[in-house]
């Protein structure tokens, strides 16, 4: 989480470039919108027996279990074309790339409709129950939902990717989660393609993707030091400080 911020703040100041960063946990791991109250429909005597840690997002949203997914972050200037876009603008283009590359796997997928869908409502605290817009969705149900955070100069969204899905997993997490169909409205690839496709694949194929959307290459980099540093900051004075998880 702390790269992440890092990186949308030297894009911000135009020392880097608009940045795509895919990864893994190490772990099964909770995090929590930014403005989600605590615990955000979580068990927190569940995640302890798990030994599932919890982190808050500097992105907005809903609480995402993070477990056998790719996560994504993208980080853009608020300047030219993306400065005058609304929010939801802002995910439908971002959206854009990331369908392009689900659809190098053979996977058609669009996003969810604009506003509250009839039973979409209730209070549940978790991310993947909701297949509104910014959710992108496969045959209804969702595959990857997202979240977004601005700031005066730069633009960061976040999102999770399913690769396979334990909806066992989810329903000692969230108590709120469905009981009698806990896999509704939920997917991942290994469902769709009947396997889970190898993770430097993935990146390759989705980094492709944004390529066939915008026509700009990817191409590979490391953290800088100037952003290894504020990283390094950010999680001993934020992320790793239970002050900020539990603030709400």
């Amino acid at each position: 989480m702390a790269v992440d911020e890092a990186i949308a703040r030297a894009v911000g100041d135009g020392q880097a470039p608009a940045t795509l960063r895919l990864y893994t946990w190490s772990a099964p791991t909770v995090s929590l919108g930014y403005l989600q109250r605590t615990p955000g429909g979580l068990d927190l005597a569940a995640c302890r027996r798990r030994a599932i840690p919890l982190v808050r997002r500097v992105t907005g949203g809903r609480a995402v279990l993070h477990a056998r997914e790719l996560t994504y972050s993208v980080a853009v200037p608020l300047r030219g074309p993306w400065r005058g876009l609304s929010v939801s603008d802002a995910f439908a283009m971002i959206s854009r790339g990331l369908i392009a590359g689900l659809s190098r796997l053979g996977v058609k997928a669009d996003v969810g409709e604009a506003g509250v869908p009839r039973g979409d409502g209730k209070e549940t605290g978790a991310c993947f129950l909701l297949r509104r817009m910014p959710a992108i969705l496969v045959g209804g149900r969702k595959l990857i939902g997202s979240a977004q955070r601005r700031w005066d100069r730069s633009l960061l969204q976040h999102g999770s990717l399913l690769l396979q899905f334990d909806p066992h997993l989810h329903q000692a997490v969230f108590p709120a989660w469905p009981r009698d169909d806990p896999a509704v409205g939920v997917t991942c690839l290994q469902s769709i393609l009947g396997e889970t496709p190898h993770a430097g694949d993935l990146v390759s194929v989705l980094a492709a993707g944004w390529r066939d959307a915008f026509g700009v290459q990817c191409v590979p980099g490391d953290l800088t030091m100037a952003e290894g540093d504020v990283a390094k900051d950010l999680a001993r004075i934020r992320y790793g400080s239970p002050a900020w998880t539990f603030q709400r």
